[in-house]
Protein backbone atom coordinates (compact mmCIF):
# COMPACT_ATOMS: atom_id res chain seq x y z
CA UNK A 1 0.00 0.00 0.00
CA UNK A 2 1.19 3.32 -1.00
CA UNK A 3 -0.07 6.60 -0.46
CA UNK A 4 -0.70 7.33 -4.14
CA UNK A 5 -3.12 4.47 -4.43
CA UNK A 6 -4.86 5.69 -1.36
CA UNK A 7 -5.51 8.90 -2.45
CA UNK A 8 -6.88 7.21 -5.79
CA UNK A 9 -9.22 5.73 -3.70
CA UNK A 10 -10.19 8.26 -1.54
CA UNK A 11 -10.84 10.66 -4.39
CA UNK A 12 -12.55 7.67 -6.45
CA UNK A 13 -16.94 8.62 -6.55
CA UNK A 14 -19.23 7.50 -8.89
CA UNK A 15 -22.72 8.89 -9.51
CA UNK A 16 -23.62 5.82 -11.76
CA UNK A 17 -22.51 2.45 -10.18
CA UNK A 18 -22.18 1.07 -6.73
CA UNK A 19 -19.00 0.49 -4.80
CA UNK A 20 -18.69 -2.49 -2.17
CA UNK A 21 -15.95 -1.49 1.27
CA UNK A 22 -15.20 -4.38 3.67
CA UNK A 23 -13.48 -4.44 6.78
CA UNK A 24 -13.43 -7.41 8.52
CA UNK A 25 -11.55 -9.15 11.52
CA UNK A 26 -10.33 -12.77 11.06
CA UNK A 27 -8.39 -14.37 14.03
CA UNK A 28 -10.11 -17.25 15.15
CA UNK A 29 -10.61 -15.53 19.13
CA UNK A 30 -12.32 -12.76 17.26
CA UNK A 31 -15.41 -13.81 15.99
CA UNK A 32 -14.88 -17.52 16.26
CA UNK A 33 -14.16 -19.92 13.15
CA UNK A 34 -17.95 -21.49 12.91
CA UNK A 35 -19.26 -18.27 13.43
CA UNK A 36 -17.39 -15.55 10.77
CA UNK A 37 -19.41 -16.68 7.91
CA UNK A 38 -22.79 -15.86 9.80
CA UNK A 39 -21.03 -12.66 10.54
CA UNK A 40 -20.49 -11.99 6.94
CA UNK A 41 -23.69 -12.50 5.46
CA UNK A 42 -25.42 -10.44 8.45
CA UNK A 43 -23.20 -7.70 7.10
CA UNK A 44 -24.07 -8.51 3.76
CA UNK A 45 -28.16 -8.56 4.55
CA UNK A 46 -27.62 -5.18 6.70
CA UNK A 47 -26.17 -3.65 3.49
CA UNK A 48 -28.39 -4.87 1.25
CA UNK A 49 -31.50 -3.87 2.89
CA UNK A 50 -31.11 -0.53 0.72
CA UNK A 51 -30.99 -2.27 -3.06
CA UNK A 52 -34.79 -1.18 -3.16
CA UNK A 53 -33.47 1.66 -4.43
CA UNK A 54 -30.99 1.01 -6.67
CA UNK A 55 -31.49 0.07 -10.30
CA UNK A 56 -31.13 -3.34 -11.93
CA UNK A 57 -27.75 -3.00 -13.08
CA UNK A 58 -26.46 -2.12 -9.63
CA UNK A 59 -28.09 -4.61 -8.26
CA UNK A 60 -26.49 -7.24 -10.45
CA UNK A 61 -23.11 -5.86 -10.15
CA UNK A 62 -22.81 -5.67 -6.31
CA UNK A 63 -24.55 -9.06 -6.22
CA UNK A 64 -21.44 -9.97 -7.96
CA UNK A 65 -18.95 -8.24 -5.63
CA UNK A 66 -20.37 -9.51 -2.91
CA UNK A 67 -20.03 -13.12 -4.36
CA UNK A 68 -16.43 -12.56 -4.90
CA UNK A 69 -15.72 -11.10 -1.65
CA UNK A 70 -17.35 -13.81 0.09
CA UNK A 71 -14.71 -16.31 -1.64
CA UNK A 72 -12.00 -13.43 -0.89
CA UNK A 73 -12.53 -14.22 3.15
CA UNK A 74 -12.95 -18.25 2.68
CA UNK A 75 -9.53 -18.12 0.98
CA UNK A 76 -8.07 -15.72 3.83
CA UNK A 77 -9.28 -17.95 6.49
CA UNK A 78 -7.48 -20.59 5.15
CA UNK A 79 -4.43 -18.47 5.03
CA UNK A 80 -4.61 -17.28 8.52
CA UNK A 81 -4.78 -13.34 8.24
CA UNK A 82 -5.35 -11.50 10.78
CA UNK A 83 -7.83 -9.32 8.70
CA UNK A 84 -8.99 -8.24 5.47
CA UNK A 85 -10.06 -4.80 3.58
CA UNK A 86 -11.60 -5.01 0.38
CA UNK A 87 -13.00 -2.77 -2.03
CA UNK A 88 -14.73 -3.75 -4.92
CA UNK A 89 -16.72 -2.81 -8.14
CA UNK A 90 -16.97 -4.36 -11.15
CA UNK A 91 -18.55 -1.87 -13.27
CA UNK A 92 -15.40 0.01 -12.58
CA UNK A 93 -12.94 -2.42 -12.74
CA UNK A 94 -12.05 -1.63 -9.12
CA UNK A 95 -10.65 -4.86 -6.84
CA UNK A 96 -8.49 -3.28 -3.70
CA UNK A 97 -7.95 -5.90 -1.40
CA UNK A 98 -5.45 -5.49 1.94
CA UNK A 99 -3.93 -7.53 4.80
CA UNK A 100 -3.42 -5.12 7.77
CA UNK A 101 -1.56 -7.14 10.18
CA UNK A 102 -3.72 -5.40 13.22
CA UNK A 103 -7.41 -6.01 13.53
CA UNK A 104 -10.16 -3.65 12.36
CA UNK A 105 -13.95 -2.95 12.74
CA UNK A 106 -15.93 -5.01 10.88
CA UNK A 107 -18.57 -3.16 8.97
CA UNK A 108 -19.65 -3.45 5.41
CA UNK A 109 -20.91 -0.38 3.27
CA UNK A 110 -21.96 -0.17 -0.02
CA UNK A 111 -22.34 3.13 -1.55
CA UNK A 112 -21.11 5.82 -4.42
CA UNK A 113 -18.04 6.13 -3.14
CA UNK A 114 -15.68 3.55 -1.14
CA UNK A 115 -15.43 3.68 2.86
CA UNK A 116 -12.28 5.02 3.59
CA UNK A 117 -11.45 7.11 6.48
CA UNK A 118 -11.00 3.78 8.79
CA UNK A 119 -8.33 2.96 6.19
CA UNK A 120 -6.82 6.50 6.64
CA UNK A 121 -6.95 5.93 10.40
CA UNK A 122 -5.20 2.74 10.19
CA UNK A 123 -2.44 4.15 7.74
CA UNK A 124 -1.77 6.94 9.93
CA UNK A 125 -1.34 4.09 13.14
CA UNK A 126 0.81 2.14 11.55
CA UNK A 127 3.40 3.94 8.99
CA UNK A 128 5.98 2.50 7.53
CA UNK A 129 8.30 0.93 10.00
CA UNK A 130 11.68 -0.96 9.32
CA UNK A 131 13.32 -3.37 11.72
CA UNK A 132 17.09 -4.39 10.93
CA UNK A 133 18.74 -7.31 12.50
CA UNK A 134 22.34 -6.98 12.86
CA UNK A 135 25.38 -9.15 13.63
CA UNK A 136 29.03 -8.72 12.77
CA UNK A 137 28.30 -10.52 9.35
CA UNK A 138 24.53 -10.27 8.25
CA UNK A 139 22.11 -7.86 8.47
CA UNK A 140 18.13 -8.79 7.87
CA UNK A 141 15.82 -5.73 7.11
CA UNK A 142 11.94 -6.12 7.50
CA UNK A 143 9.53 -3.61 6.52
CA UNK A 144 5.82 -3.11 7.94
CA UNK A 145 3.23 -1.58 6.96
CA UNK A 146 -0.53 -1.77 6.63
CA UNK A 147 0.31 -5.10 3.83
CA UNK A 148 2.08 -6.66 6.81
CA UNK A 149 5.79 -7.56 7.53
CA UNK A 150 8.18 -8.54 4.78
CA UNK A 151 11.83 -9.49 4.73
CA UNK A 152 13.24 -7.39 2.23
CA UNK A 153 16.83 -8.11 2.14
CA UNK A 154 19.22 -10.23 3.89
CA UNK A 155 22.94 -9.09 3.56
CA UNK A 156 26.46 -10.78 4.57
CA UNK A 157 29.58 -9.32 5.26
CA UNK A 158 32.75 -11.09 4.17
CA UNK A 159 33.75 -10.95 8.17
CA UNK A 160 36.34 -14.14 9.09
CA UNK A 161 35.84 -15.82 12.06
CA UNK A 162 38.20 -15.47 15.39
CA UNK A 163 42.26 -16.11 15.59
CA UNK A 164 43.66 -17.37 18.79
CA UNK A 165 47.54 -18.37 17.77
CA UNK A 166 48.02 -15.11 20.00
CA UNK A 167 51.21 -12.47 19.11
CA UNK A 168 51.37 -9.98 16.55
CA UNK A 169 49.56 -12.20 14.04
CA UNK A 170 46.96 -12.66 16.35
CA UNK A 171 46.68 -8.37 16.49
CA UNK A 172 47.38 -8.10 12.85
CA UNK A 173 44.02 -10.31 12.48
CA UNK A 174 41.75 -8.72 15.11
CA UNK A 175 42.48 -5.19 13.24
CA UNK A 176 41.50 -7.06 9.50
CA UNK A 177 38.13 -8.43 11.37
CA UNK A 178 37.46 -5.49 13.20
CA UNK A 179 37.72 -3.67 9.87
CA UNK A 180 35.43 -5.83 8.06
CA UNK A 181 32.95 -5.39 10.73
CA UNK A 182 32.91 -2.08 10.45
CA UNK A 183 32.73 -1.94 6.15
CA UNK A 184 29.74 -4.47 7.16
CA UNK A 185 27.93 -1.88 9.31
CA UNK A 186 28.62 1.12 7.28
CA UNK A 187 27.33 -0.60 4.08
CA UNK A 188 24.17 -1.77 5.80
CA UNK A 189 23.86 1.87 7.00
CA UNK A 190 24.16 3.01 3.17
CA UNK A 191 21.67 0.17 2.42
CA UNK A 192 19.20 1.74 5.27
CA UNK A 193 19.54 5.34 3.96
CA UNK A 194 18.72 4.31 0.22
CA UNK A 195 15.99 2.63 0.98
CA UNK A 196 14.46 5.76 3.37
CA UNK A 197 14.73 8.07 -0.48
CA UNK A 198 13.26 4.84 -2.87
CA UNK A 199 11.14 3.68 -0.25
CA UNK A 200 9.76 5.85 2.35
CA UNK A 201 11.03 4.78 5.05
CA UNK A 202 9.51 6.04 8.22
CA UNK A 203 10.25 4.48 11.68
CA UNK A 204 13.48 2.65 12.10
CA UNK A 205 13.88 0.02 14.62
CA UNK A 206 17.45 -2.00 15.51
CA UNK A 207 17.96 -5.10 16.81
CA UNK A 208 21.07 -6.65 18.19
CA UNK A 209 23.69 -6.56 21.14
CA UNK A 210 24.24 -3.45 23.32
CA UNK A 211 27.90 -2.74 22.10
CA UNK A 212 27.01 -3.28 18.18
CA UNK A 213 24.18 -1.15 17.75
CA UNK A 214 25.99 1.05 19.42
CA UNK A 215 28.31 0.89 17.03
CA UNK A 216 25.69 1.13 14.07
CA UNK A 217 23.88 4.05 14.55
CA UNK A 218 27.49 5.68 14.32
CA UNK A 219 26.91 4.97 10.95
CA UNK A 220 23.43 6.27 10.68
CA UNK A 221 22.78 9.09 8.64
CA UNK A 222 21.52 12.25 10.55
CA UNK A 223 17.73 11.57 8.62
CA UNK A 224 18.01 7.82 9.85
CA UNK A 225 19.30 8.88 13.67
CA UNK A 226 15.98 11.07 13.50
CA UNK A 227 13.63 7.93 12.35
CA UNK A 228 15.37 5.37 15.05
CA UNK A 229 12.48 5.15 17.91
CA UNK A 230 13.32 1.82 19.87
CA UNK A 231 15.93 -0.79 19.66
CA UNK A 232 14.10 -4.64 20.55
CA UNK A 233 15.48 -7.68 22.03
CA UNK A 234 15.54 -10.45 19.13
CA UNK A 235 17.86 -12.70 17.57
CA UNK A 236 18.88 -13.02 14.32
CA UNK A 237 17.15 -16.10 13.80
CA UNK A 238 13.55 -14.93 14.47
CA UNK A 239 11.11 -15.23 12.17
CA UNK A 240 8.61 -12.45 10.33
CA UNK A 241 5.64 -13.02 13.12
CA UNK A 242 8.20 -12.39 15.90
CA UNK A 243 9.35 -9.06 13.81
CA UNK A 244 5.96 -8.33 13.53
CA UNK A 245 4.68 -8.63 16.60
CA UNK A 246 7.58 -6.64 18.14
CA UNK A 247 7.30 -4.14 15.74
CA UNK A 248 3.38 -3.61 16.39
CA UNK A 249 4.29 -3.59 19.95
CA UNK A 250 6.65 -0.41 19.55
CA UNK A 251 4.36 1.21 17.07
CA UNK A 252 1.11 0.86 19.52
CA UNK A 253 3.68 2.55 22.62
CA UNK A 254 4.58 5.13 20.55
CA UNK A 255 1.29 6.30 18.89
CA UNK A 256 -0.12 6.28 22.41
CA UNK A 257 2.49 8.75 23.53
CA UNK A 258 2.82 10.72 20.66
CA UNK A 259 -1.21 11.53 20.86
CA UNK A 260 -0.85 12.29 24.27
CA UNK A 261 1.90 15.05 23.77
CA UNK A 262 -0.34 15.90 20.93
CA UNK A 263 -3.08 16.60 23.12
CA UNK A 264 -1.57 18.45 25.98
CA UNK A 265 -0.47 20.92 23.00
CA UNK A 266 -3.33 21.43 21.26
CA UNK A 267 -5.02 21.92 25.14
CA UNK A 268 -1.79 24.84 25.58
CA UNK A 269 -2.14 26.26 22.45
CA UNK A 270 -6.35 26.40 22.31
CA UNK A 271 -6.18 28.24 25.86
CA UNK A 272 -3.80 30.57 24.80
CA UNK A 273 -5.61 31.44 21.90
CA UNK A 274 -2.44 30.94 20.06
CA UNK A 275 -1.39 28.31 17.43
CA UNK A 276 -4.68 25.94 18.48
CA UNK A 277 -8.15 25.78 18.28
CA UNK A 278 -10.89 22.89 19.45
CA UNK A 279 -14.74 22.17 18.54
CA UNK A 280 -16.02 21.43 15.26
CA UNK A 281 -17.11 24.60 14.23
CA UNK A 282 -13.48 26.39 14.86
CA UNK A 283 -11.64 23.14 13.32
CA UNK A 284 -13.73 23.65 10.13
CA UNK A 285 -13.23 27.73 10.17
CA UNK A 286 -9.53 27.39 10.36
CA UNK A 287 -9.72 24.55 7.47
CA UNK A 288 -11.26 27.19 5.01
CA UNK A 289 -8.81 29.15 6.28
CA UNK A 290 -5.85 27.50 5.21
CA UNK A 291 -4.24 27.51 8.86
CA UNK A 292 -4.41 23.91 9.53
CA UNK A 293 -1.02 22.23 10.21
CA UNK A 294 -2.38 18.79 12.43
CA UNK A 295 -6.24 17.48 12.65
CA UNK A 296 -6.93 15.91 15.83
CA UNK A 297 -10.00 13.62 15.55
CA UNK A 298 -10.95 11.02 18.29
CA UNK A 299 -11.90 7.58 15.99
CA UNK A 300 -15.66 7.51 16.53
CA UNK A 301 -16.17 10.93 15.75
CA UNK A 302 -18.95 11.52 13.46
CA UNK A 303 -21.41 14.74 13.09
CA UNK A 304 -23.64 16.11 10.60
CA UNK A 305 -23.16 19.58 8.75
CA UNK A 306 -22.83 21.40 5.42
CA UNK A 307 -21.14 21.92 2.70
CA UNK A 308 -21.53 24.55 -0.22
CA UNK A 309 -21.91 23.69 -4.10
CA UNK A 310 -20.50 27.08 -5.00
CA UNK A 311 -16.71 27.09 -3.05
CA UNK A 312 -17.05 23.69 -1.51
CA UNK A 313 -16.33 25.29 1.86
CA UNK A 314 -17.72 22.70 5.13
CA UNK A 315 -19.67 23.91 8.13
CA UNK A 316 -22.20 23.25 10.50
CA UNK A 317 -23.91 26.41 9.81
CA UNK A 318 -27.41 26.62 8.78
CA UNK A 319 -28.98 28.78 5.88
CA UNK A 320 -26.37 30.35 3.49
CA UNK A 321 -23.13 30.05 2.80
CA UNK A 322 -20.88 32.21 5.44
CA UNK A 323 -18.12 32.41 2.29
CA UNK A 324 -19.94 33.06 -0.67
CA UNK A 325 -23.79 33.60 0.28
CA UNK A 326 -24.78 30.30 -1.99
CA UNK A 327 -27.14 27.86 -0.23
CA UNK A 328 -25.53 25.23 1.57
CA UNK A 329 -26.36 21.40 1.26
CA UNK A 330 -26.66 18.83 3.93
CA UNK A 331 -24.02 16.26 4.69
CA UNK A 332 -24.40 13.46 6.13
CA UNK A 333 -21.09 13.41 7.96
CA UNK A 334 -19.04 16.66 7.76
CA UNK A 335 -16.19 15.05 9.76
CA UNK A 336 -15.46 12.58 7.02
CA UNK A 337 -15.51 14.88 4.04
CA UNK A 338 -13.25 17.02 5.97
CA UNK A 339 -10.88 13.71 6.85
CA UNK A 340 -10.96 13.16 3.05
CA UNK A 341 -10.17 16.97 2.40
CA UNK A 342 -6.81 16.52 4.55
CA UNK A 343 -5.59 13.52 3.20
CA UNK A 344 -5.79 14.32 -0.38
CA UNK A 345 -4.44 18.05 0.82
CA UNK A 346 -1.43 16.00 2.43
CA UNK A 347 -2.53 17.70 6.12
CA UNK A 348 -1.40 15.52 9.09
CA UNK A 349 -3.99 13.63 10.76
CA UNK A 350 -4.10 12.00 13.93
CA UNK A 351 -6.99 9.68 14.70
CA UNK A 352 -6.71 9.29 18.83
CA UNK A 353 -7.58 5.81 20.22
CA UNK A 354 -7.66 4.23 23.57
CA UNK A 355 -7.21 5.95 26.56
CA UNK A 356 -6.52 9.42 24.94
CA UNK A 357 -9.96 9.77 23.87
CA UNK A 358 -11.61 10.95 27.42
CA UNK A 359 -8.99 14.09 27.14
CA UNK A 360 -10.01 15.12 23.39
CA UNK A 361 -13.89 14.15 24.08
CA UNK A 362 -13.90 16.75 27.13
CA UNK A 363 -12.92 19.49 23.90
CA UNK A 364 -15.76 18.38 21.91
CA UNK A 365 -13.56 15.39 19.86
CA UNK A 366 -11.71 17.27 17.63
CA UNK A 367 -8.94 19.65 17.15
CA UNK A 368 -6.35 21.68 15.36
CA UNK A 369 -2.70 22.99 15.38
CA UNK A 370 -2.45 25.64 13.14
CA UNK A 371 0.45 26.88 10.91
CA UNK A 372 -0.47 30.66 11.75
CA UNK A 373 -3.27 32.73 13.62
CA UNK A 374 -5.36 34.58 11.35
Amino acid sequence: MDRERLKYLVSLHSEKHLLVSLYLPLEKGELGEAKLPIRLKNLINEALEAKESWTPEQIHSVEEDLARIERLVAEERVLGSKSIVAFASSPLGLWEVFRPPVRVEKSLAIDHAPRVVPFIALAGQLERYCTVLIDKSRTRIFFLDLGGVEERYDIYGAVPGRHDQGGWAQARYQRHHDDRVMHHLKHTADELLRLRHEEGLQRLLVAGTEELVSQFTDYLHPYLKKCLVATLPLEMAASPKEVQEQALAVAEDLNEREEADLIQKLKGEALSGNLGVIGLEDTLHTWQAGQVLTLLINEDFHAPGRHCSRCGSLTVREGSCPYCGQRLEPLRDVVEELIKRAFLGNTEIKFIAGENKEALAEMGNIGALLRFTA
